[in-house]
């Protein structure tokens, strides 16, 4: 007789099962990294990972959706429970103990392409749970075709799916069941790793019956197939060629009559315009007479006025050279590249800087020097031989002017400048700049200064023209600016002389020469050669070498006495 198991050894058992689950590692070795492959409306199977021993009685089963913390299906006590259910596996899911592999499989019914992911499934014992993890995923959503374009008779066609994995096979049938060669394919991958396709095919415009795309995953045997009809014509209706002929004849004719019209009314609008024209012209004409003598009137008018001018632009210089005064540079400003003479009559540029005081006076970064002079009343007028110079830069500065660092030259910095910056081109340092050509470039320059009336005249003592007026009210002590500029490539090494002695222009008729011909009323400059240190090499420091072009630049430069 056997006797009935107590009381106590039903719970040491309990017991003992208990410690075995909580020893028991989770088997995710195997199936924690299992794909599920479920078509598209079909039913899922999750086994769960987790194994359980023979008698094992667990408080809770429950199955997730990661990442939601919301369960898909939980069963508590051996009950189904609704509790904090997702919604929208309500009424889809059933959980099966399965008592050959000691596991918990769970089903899902009608399954979306939403359902697709990562599931968790979690035992419980007491207060003690483990957890293990399997993926699902949905394959394939059904076809879609649409038409892409049509040309010269052809249809094409596109085959779209989503949803499948691995890569689907993808295959057209026109309306006669025959297979169509596909033109393009794309296959893509979408976030959750399944497979979308894209596939293109063409029938012809007069076929007529079902055009069918079919898309079949190899694993699952599963195929899904989509049709589209193209529809005969209606009986009596046109094709579209005779449509699109029915509609472009009768707007044809119509553009044809309009263009017609348009001619004939344009031919007319021509012959008006043309008899306007001449109409016109006739009077014209009878105005010309008129008209040629007010202009012949107008035109002297003019050259008496150029006249009156040019006569007094030249009055002007001849009495500016009355005032003739004498200028020397001041070697205390000249910046330490600048070269002076002996007699401090002439100033160009050196190649290195010489060691000389930093006083404040001194341009630092201006290669420039000003007059020993200073000038706060009366009529001053000074001439400075240019040569053939292609760079220089000439005028009055306030003597109160920055002598430091880079300085903009303007009347509101308390600079009067006019500078040479290319062959026949010209600046008066204004604000903005006013750019300016000469009939004939300058071999000597006149500067001069009115204090009282504030003006600042430049005229060319080459042709005796005036070349640039600047106005100004006169408050502080005014000094004579000399730049002889950079060598520009050779071509502007000569210095900058200022005349001891006013020059004279004699115009000469200059007679035509073998191989070369100059214009009658030429002016000509020549320079005394008293302008010269008869020193000769006194006139420079000893020190500093002049270019070998010096000379040819200063022959024939003649400034004889009044």
């Amino acid at each position: 007789m056997e006797r009935p198991p107590s009381t106590s050894g039903s719970w040491l058992l309990g017991c003992l099962l208990t410690l075995a689950f909580l020893q028991l590692p989770a088997p995710v070795s195997g199936d924690a990294d299992k794909y599920y492959h479920v078509p598209l409306g079909g039913t899922a199977e999750l086994s769960c990972p987790l194994l359980l021993w023979p008698g094992m009685v667990l408080s809770e089963v429950r199955w997730q959706h990661l990442p939601h913390t919301q369960a898909v299906h939980v069963l508590r006590d051996g009950q189904d429970s609704d509790e904090d259910l997702m919604p929208e596996y309500k009424g889809r899911t059933k959980l099966v103990r399965d008592t050959h592999k000691g596991s918990y499989t769970l089903h899902i019914s009608n399954v979306r392409l939403e359902d697709r992911g990562l599931y968790q499934c979690q035992f419980r014992v007491g207060n003690q749970s483990q957890e293990g993890n399997v993926t699902l995923q949905v394959a394939g959503s059904d076809p879609f075709i649409h038409v892409k374009s049509y040309d010269a008779g052809w249809i094409q066609l596109v085959c779209q799916s989503m949803g499948w994995f691995p890569k689907p096979w993808t295959e057209w049938r026109d309306t006669e069941g025959r297979v169509l060669q596909s033109l393009t394919e794309a296959h893509s991958l979408d976030e959750t790793a399944l497979f979308q396709t894209a596939v293109s095919s063409r029938v012809r415009d007069n076929a007529v019956g079902n055009v069918s795309c079919t898309v079949r995953n190899e694993v699952l045997g599963q195929e899904k197939t989509t049709i589209m009809v193209i529809g005969a014509p209606a009986p009596g209706s046109l094709s579209s060629p005779a449509v699109a002929l029915s509609v472009v004849l009768p707007i044809l004719g119509l553009l044809i009559l309009l263009g017609i019209w348009l001619i004939c009314k344009q031919k007319r609008s021509k012959e008006k315009l043309l008899y306007e024209q001449v109409m016109e012209v006739e009077n014209l004409l009878e105005d010309h007479a008129k008209e040629k003598g007010r202009l012949h009137k107008a035109l002297k008018k003019l050259r008496s006025e150029l006249k009156l001018k040019r006569a007094a632009a030249n009055a002007g210089w001849r009495r500016a050279r009355l005032h003739f005064v004498v200028v020397t540079l001041d070697p205390d400003t000249a910046h330490p590249k600048l070269i002076l003479s002996e007699d401090r009559r002439c100033v160009r540029l050196g190649d290195k800087k010489r060691p000389v005081p930093d006083n404040p006076q001194r341009f630092d970064f201006v290669v420039s020097v000003l007059g020993s002079e200073s000038f706060t009343t009366g009529c001053h007028y000074w001439e400075v031989y240019v040569g053939e110079k292609t760079k220089w830069i000439l005028g009055v500065c306030s003597e109160s002017v920055s002598r430091k660092g880079k300085v903009t030259a303007s009347p509101a910095n308390g600079h009067w400048l006019v500078r040479q910056s290319r062959r026949n081109e010209y600046e008066a340092l204004t604000s903005p700049q006013t750019s300016f050509r000469l009939k004939e470039s300058p071999k000597c320059v006149g500067v001069f200064l009115d204090y009282e009336a504030g003006v600042i005249s430049f005229y060319n003592v080459t042709d005796k023209s005036h070349i640039f007026t600047f106005t100004h009210s006169f408050s502080s002590p005014l000094r004579p600016f000399f730049e002889p500029c950079l060598h520009d490539e050779g071509r502007n090494t000569a210095p900058l002389i200022i005349c001891t002695e006013l020059q004279k222009s004699d115009e000469s008729i200059v007679t035509k020469q073998e191989g070369k011909s100059q214009a009658n009323g030429d002016v000509s400059l020549t320079v005394n050669p008293s302008l010269l240190s008869p020193q000769g090499s006194k006139l420079f420091p000893v020190n500093d070498t002049w270019p070998s072009n010096l000379g040819p630049a200063l022959q024939g430069f003649k400034a004889p006495s009044l």
